[in-house]
This record gives C-alpha cells, structure tokens and sequence, in this order.
C-alpha cells in the first residue's frame, strides 16, 4: 500500500467500495496515480473514494467499469450498500437515545394483543417508530398535534396521550386492511335497520356481517382492545373524504355499552362530519362521567340521543317503561317485537332508573378478548 491508504474510515459492517478498489490496486500493483491516469479521475478523488470519504458516482462507476471490468451497478450497488448501513448506524445512535420516549407507551400490552412486534425493549423505540410510520420522536408529536381529536373521556382514571396515540394508530393500521366503498350517508341510513338486527347475534356472527355491511357504505369498523389508561370505548374518524372510521373497545365488556358506542359512533359519522374529523369517545350513556371540550357538548348529546332512539325508537320505549311486567320473559319478549337484543333493553332501562343496575343482567352477553385480539362471546 502507498502512503495514500494509511489514512482509513471507520469500518462498518458494510464495506465502503473504496477498500473493493483499493484490493484492485493492491492486486494489480497500482497506485492510486495509476488508477486515476487511466480513469482520468484526479489523484484526490481517488485518495478519498479509496479512505471512504467520497462516494462512488455512476461517472465514476461507469470509468470503474471500463478499467477494473467490474460493471458500474456492481459499483453503484457497493456505495448503496454502505450508504444504507451507515443511515442505519446514524440512526440507531438516535434510537439509543430514544428509549425513555418508548417506555411511555404500553409495550407490554400492545405485544400481547399483537398490535406491535417488538422482540426486546432495547428495540422498542425502533418499533414504535415503524408503528406510527415516523422518523423520530417529534414526527409521533407532530402527527398526533395535527390530528385534530376532539376528546370524550371518563373522569375516574389517568389519561396518558402515548396509549391513546398508540389504540388509535392500530384502529388506522386495521382499517387500512378493511376495502370499502366511497362514503354513502344514504345508503348508511338505510342499513340502520339491518345493523340493529345484529345485536341479537353472538360475536362471532356479528363482527363480521357489521364490518361487511359498513364497508358498502364507506365505513371501515373495527375492533382494538383497550389500552390502560386511555379510557375509551370508541372513535369516529375521517381517514379520507371517502372512507370513514369507526373503531371499538370492550371497555364495560356487555352487549348493551358495546352496541350502545357503535351506534353512538355512528351519530358522529352521519351528524357531524363538518364539526368534528377525529372524536375519541367514553360513550357512556350520560355525559357525567366524561371530560368534554364545551365545543363539543352538543354533538355528544346528539350522539347519544341518536344511539338511543336507533336502537329503541322512542315510542316503543314508553310502552316498555310503563309496562307492569318488566321480568326477563316479558324483556325477551319485547326485544323479539323490536328485532333486538334483550340485552340492549336492560341497559336501556337500567340508564333511566326503571330497573336496578343488578337486575336484568342474565340477559346481558358478556364479551372479552382472546390472546390475538379477536373479541367472543364469553
């Protein structure tokens, strides 16, 4: 080696192209001087693509090419190569930094419902990135800034942003899955019917046959398990002009509180598509125990009289509420007149004050998570 080649560049795992051509050299018994006669690059180029300070060009691949009879892709991929692995080493050095930002989020959980793959913390900040689909720390910020959330939530726990930015990327990433229709308001009205009918059908039947019929009408409706400490039973969001979100939790676990919130949702996707782009919801069935923006109290309300009125219409609540006989056979009965779930009348009665919130509840369908996530029928 001449006394050009003592000055080195740090190795990576990826061989810069200048210790390739530098072999050459060594094979052929150049020097660099020679290399560059016959290129017809400068000595200097050539001292610094050999100690890795410049990079091969596709003018310099192409005079490689006609010199060391090596093709120029051969030279281009090389530096390609190494470009890459040198961006991943500058990265990782970040990423290494960035791990007290990625135990803000609830790992653990997320690897149990299989909303993130992550294998080991020291890789977590790297996942969660690849998870939200930014760059940094402060890309997660800015997207969630602009984001635009009008937020609903219970009162009685501690909402931590980083679990709610991470439920609601995995409603986005399922729903991206979920091929609909452009957005039809009619044709959503006119699926209220059927969709109420649905209430009477296990999970297993139902979640399906609700995904389906949404998505002829522009509506992509999921379900993600939620996270601790977000306190939300749903959202209603715009992921374009022509494709709408709704996405659900088990939060109280019943057939009444699930049906209830996506009906709820479904208020704010045909009543409130100017006012609100983004809701996240705790849809109880008051709004007492929930924090809401002032702006939004009225949209709330109107939501939660939509959900109301969709699953029983009020007049077929006035003859419930003064009935004499509100036993779970007269309930059942009455849910089969309505084409509903008997479940969704006990919690109807049990929210105005009719029945006890211990009383009724046999008629109830109760739902929990399996270990990838799906929801069932306890």
């Amino acid at each position: 080696m001449t006394d050009e080649m003592t000055s080195r560049f740090e190795p990576t795992s990826v061989s810069h192209p200048g210790e390739t051509i530098a072999d050459y050299l060594h094979s052929y018994s150049w020097s660099q001087r020679d290399l560059a006669r016959r290129t017809g690059l400068t000595p200097k180029t050539i001292s610094e693509i050999c100690s890795g300070k410049a990079s091969v060009s596709p003018t310099t691949a192409l005079a490689l090419e006609k010199v060391l009879r090596r093709p120029a892709h051969f030279w281009l991929n090389l530096q390609r190569q190494f470009d890459e692995a040198e961006a991943r080493r500058e990265t990782s050095k970040n990423i290494s930094q960035w791990q007290s930002w990625a135990r803000k989020f609830p790992i653990a959980e997320m690897r149990k419902y299989q909303l993130l793959n992550v294998g080991s913390s020291d890789a977590a900040a790297d996942a969660l990135l690849s998870f939200f689909g930014v760059t940094s720390p402060g890309g997660w910020q800015s997207v969630w800034d602009a984001s635009n959330v009008a937020y609903r939530q219970t009162r009685k726990q501690i909402i931590r942003i980083e679990a709610v930015s991470a439920w609601t990327r995995a409603t986005e990433l399922k729903a991206q899955e979920i091929e609909t229709e452009d957005f039809d308001q009619q044709k959503l009205i006119s699926l209220l019917d059927e969709l109420r009918v649905q209430t009477r059908e296990p999970a297993e039947r139902f979640t399906t046959k609700v995904q389906d019929m949404c998505a002829t009408a522009g509506v992509a409706v999921v379900w993600v398990p939620e996270l601790k400490q977000t306190g939300i039973s749903g959202c209603a969001r715009w992921l374009s002009d022509r494709k709408a979100l709704i996405g659900l939790t088990l939060r109280y676990k019943t057939d009444d509180q699930m049906w209830f919130t996506f009906f709820h949702e479904l208020g704010h996707i045909l009543l409130h598509r100017k006012q609100h782009s983004f809701v996240l919801d705790n849809a109880a069935k008051d709004l007492s125990d929930s924090v809401v923006d002032p702006k939004m109290q009225k949209s709330e309300e109107e939501a939660n009289r939509f959900a109301a009125d969709t699953l029983i219409p009020p007049e077929a609540l006035s003859v419930i509420m003064t009935s004499r006989d509100l036993s779970d056979g007269a309930i059942k009965a009455f849910a089969d007149e309505l084409g509903i779930g008997p479940g969704i009348i006990v919690g109807r009665l049990q929210s105005e004050g009719i029945l006890a919130y211990h009383e009724g509840n046999a008629l109830k369908r109760k739902f929990e998570w399996d270990v990838s996530g799906d929801s069932s029928r306890r």
